[in-house]
């Protein structure tokens, strides 16, 4: 007579069990980049939204957004990364495009590159 195999192996069940593993870790070391992510966002929505503005230079905009990062805690973003650039149709905007590189494990890492551009009010 022929058994029928009932439920998973120990192989798939390990397999499932590193798969959830591996995606939780990924999933760790993301996480808290992507809400850092949120605060730029945030800082930089603010800055640009500022009665003003449309006037400010890098040295200026790096001031404003510098007090904004402190609060929120923004720590991988430097001053070389901030700039204020003129768009195709002549309006100047805020640029804060930065890197964040963590590691995963061993020798692994995980590199992560963020650019927001908004329009300066004037």
């Amino acid at each position: 007579m022929m058994q029928q195999q009932r439920g998973m192996t120990i192989w798939s069940w390990l397999f499932v069990l590193g798969t959830i593993g591996f995606i939780t870790l990924v999933t760790l070391k993301l996480f808290p980049i992507y809400m850092e992510n949120m605060s730029v966002k945030k800082a930089v929505n603010q800055v640009a939204g500022t009665a003003g503005a449309g006037s400010f230079n890098k040295r200026t905009a790096w001031d404003a957004l510098s007090k904004q990062f402190y609060i929120d805690d923004v720590k991988n973003v430097e001053k070389d990364n901030v700039d204020v650039e003129i768009d195709e149709e002549g309006e100047r905007e805020l640029v804060v495009a930065y890197e964040v590189r963590t590691t995963m494990m061993y020798n692994v890492d995980i590199v992560v590159w963020f650019e927001e551009r908004v329009p300066l009010k004037e």
